[in-house]
């Protein structure tokens, strides 16, 4: 059977019922709807639904990150994929897109564009999860829930949790990355925040210290590297 495939995402601001019926005549899978921003969720589920009363089930949608937005904005929209997967029965796979300014010229040469509402840590953060999915976010709750936590509060403390944490999950779960959640939950506000700045640059070499034996702790966790295995 061949199938339609178009590469770019649809404007959910342009979607009709006229447009979509059309749409659906045609074997699209998946139909691709970006979602770029929270301020579009009304418009964005509209649109899904149009498309799923029309018959088209397989879905597929753009989640710009990195740009204007903040990362909770990013949870959200990939939450409300979730949801709408058991609400609507359909299968959508979100794909978290980073925002690159192509007609900066500082950034022709590198990749190291950093939104003001992110920093380097962060964007690691969010790439490491994907890496473990392939880069897309598809259908099941507790499968999201593991990869990107079951909230928003579980959401920030992978984001500053340490890269080879993240990655290996199961394998520190229980030992190191719960021994570094209780030290890092036990600073105070200054220590925190001196502790933020310095994992927010995401650059952890060997002569790294605050001089502050509980931050340098704590700091030592984001030093563990990957087995050479």
């Amino acid at each position: 059977m061949r199938i339609i495939d178009f590469n770019q995402g649809v404007d959910a601001r342009l979607v009709t019922e006229k447009k979509m019926k059309k749409l659906a005549e045609i074997n699209i899978r998946p139909l691709r709807i970006a979602f770029d921003h929270c301020s579009m969720e009304d418009t964005y589920k509209a649109a899904i639904s149009t498309a799923v009363k029309h018959g088209i089930t397989d879905l597929s949608n753009y989640l710009l990150y990195n740009f204007e937005d903040e990362p909770d904005d990013l949870y959200y929209r990939m939450k409300i994929n979730i949801d709408l997967c058991d609400e609507l029965g359909v299968t959508i796979y979100s794909f978290p897109m980073k925002f690159h300014p192509i007609d900066d010229p500082k950034y022709f040469q590198n990749r190291d564009y950093i939104g003001k509402h992110w920093n380097r840590k962060f964007i690691r953060a969010v790439q490491a999860v994907l890496n473990s999915t392939k880069g897309k976010i598809g259908r099941g709750k507790s499968f999201f829930e593991e990869a990107f936590g079951k909230d928003i509060d579980e959401f920030h403390k992978i984001l500053w949790m340490p890269e080879e944490f993240i990655i290996h999950r199961f394998k520190y779960k229980d030992n190191l990355t719960a021994e570094r959640w209780e030290k890092f939950n036990s600073l105070d506000e200054m220590q925190l925040n001196r502790l933020k700045a310095i994992v927010a640059a995401n650059v952890f070499d060997e002569n790294i210290a605050t001089g502050d034996p509980s931050v340098d702790e704590v700091l030592r966790y984001y030093q563990v590297r990957r087995d050479p295995k």
